[in-house]
């Protein structure tokens, strides 16, 4: 409260309590009397001491208002500090190295994605700078499960009491969760996560997810704060699952259920089977042959959100360098990659690519490719033949199956190694990649070799 407010109601309470006093006659007598300063001062002296006590309330009550206020700034100011303020002695933190797959399985040696070795590292919190040295860099670590969803909006700090109550245990009558070697030792502040394995699944949690998680051991004596380290989220799922485990990418050999939305001797499956498409393989060729047919076997009981997930997973398919060959009967020979997509065409002894073609050319095989697909039984593995002892020794074959790169030929399937073109004969040669060149006008109709249609010989030299 302000002073002067103060002493201006003490002064109306004042006036108001002595007004009967001032008005008597004596009263009157006296103030003839204040015209000297001596007298006016013993009077103010008798008048302060009067009125003092009257006074001596209101002054306290000031003085304990100000006081509080002044200590709720103080308190206010203390719990407004940065929070850097308050963590600037957590100068270390361990770190894991790589992420965990998405999903992990019991049993499994837990590895980081692709198969590389989990790390984990010490680091100096402010610039995460390695710790190499020191008795930090030396102490050992310990592994523990916690829940999936701590840390789940990935803050960079957390408490060692919020690391400590999300801590996973196992459940009753139920082996620890992890099980190996669940305390490493960093030497130079690194450590590798070598053998260590879940005992049970996920499922049973709330959150359905593990985290790793790593802190220094508590067998270990020290005064620094370290942050402990948290991985990313992830499923475990029972051994037993690991059979029906999708391949990425998958094999063409590979169970066509392995491929995603595919469950295996679900609906899908059982109606791929009925049509004779067994492998991922079988599906890619129905795929590149047939598209729309092979949509409307599946139905749909299965969404386009569904099949555009099962084709872009089928797609990652690694391809091998097999040719495949359909003889036309006109001395035309369609190649074929390991999934029947057209790459080139033999006429005569030349190999041209399919880029390589005129328009009409193009027109031609694009008929002929139809052809083909309408009896896939006759599209065989495309064969190298023997070269006979009585044709001209000019230009020899050379040992094992002849092979030359098909000019112009993009990649195949996304794959990089090159597409060969295997040709037979004593003539072996490239074609030039160009669209130019005419094709032989009257070429030598293809002949049946004994492992599907072979590339012509040429005639013999007059």
């Amino acid at each position: 409260m302000d002073l002067k407010r103060v002493l201006d109601i003490v002064e109306e309470e004042v006036v108001d309590g002595d007004e009967e006093e001032l008005a008597s006659p004596d009263a009157k007598r006296r103030r003839t009397l204040l015209n000297s300063s001596s007298m006016q001062e013993a009077i103010g002296a008798q008048y302060m001491q009067k009125h003092l006590p009257k006074l001596e309330p209101f002054l306290r009550r000031v003085v304990q208002e100000e006081v509080h206020n002044v200590l709720i700034r103080h308190i206010d100011s203390a719990h407004r500090l940065p929070l850097q303020l308050k963590t600037s002695s957590k100068r270390y933190k361990l770190q894991f190295q790589g992420n965990l797959p998405q999903t992990l399985f019991t049993g499994n040696r837990v590895e980081a994605e692709n198969k590389q070795p989990l790390r984990i590292v010490l680091t100096d919190a402010v610039n995460n700078q390695l710790i190499t040295s020191g008795p930090l860099s030396s102490m050992k670590v310990e592994l523990l499960v916690l829940d999936g969803d701590f840390n789940a909006d990935e803050r960079l700090e957390h408490t060692e009491k919020e690391f400590s109550e999300s801590i996973v245990f196992e459940r009753e009558g139920k082996r620890p969760l992890l099980s190996g070697e669940v305390v490493i030792v960093l030497e130079k502040g690194v450590a590798s996560v070598r053998d260590i394995s879940f005992t049970d699944n996920s499922s049973w949690i709330r959150s359905r997810k593990f985290r790793l998680g790593a802190r220094m051991s508590r067998a270990s004596s020290i005064e620094e704060r370290v942050q402990e380290a948290v991985s990313n989220p992830f499923l475990v799922k029972d051994h037993r699952g690991e059979v029906y485990k999708k391949h990425h990418p998958p094999a063409l050999a590979d169970d066509v259920w392995r491929l995603e939305k595919i469950g295996k001797d679900g609906v899908f499956h059982k109606k791929l089977a009925d049509f004779g498409i067994h492998t991922v393989q079988d599906f890619l060729r129905n795929l590149v042959m047939d598209q729309y047919g092979l949509r409307g076997l599946l139905g749909s009981g299965m969404s386009n959100k569904m099949w555009e997930s099962t084709v872009e997973h089928a797609r990652e398919c690694v391809l091998d360098d097999k040719l495949y060959s359909y003889c036309s009967g006109h001395g035309i020979i369609l190649l074929f990659n390991c999934i029947h997509e057209n790459i080139g065409v033999v006429v005569g002894s030349n190999c041209f690519s399919v880029n390589a073609l005129t328009a009409t050319q193009k027109a031609l095989v694009v008929k002929l490719q139809q052809d083909a697909y309408k009896f896939p039984s006759r599209i065989v593995e495309f064969k190298v033949q023997s070269q006979s002892a009585d044709q001209s020794p000019t230009a020899p074959v050379p040992p094992g199956p002849a092979s030359t790169q098909m000019p112009g030929l993009p990649p195949q399937g996304g794959q990089s190694s090159p597409t060969r073109c295997l040709l037979v004969g004593s003539v072996l040669r490239r074609g030039e990649p160009t669209a130019t060149g005419p094709w032989p006008a009257a070429p030598p109709r293809c002949r049946p070799g004994p492992g599907g249609c072979s590339a012509p010989a040429p005639p013999p030299p007059p």
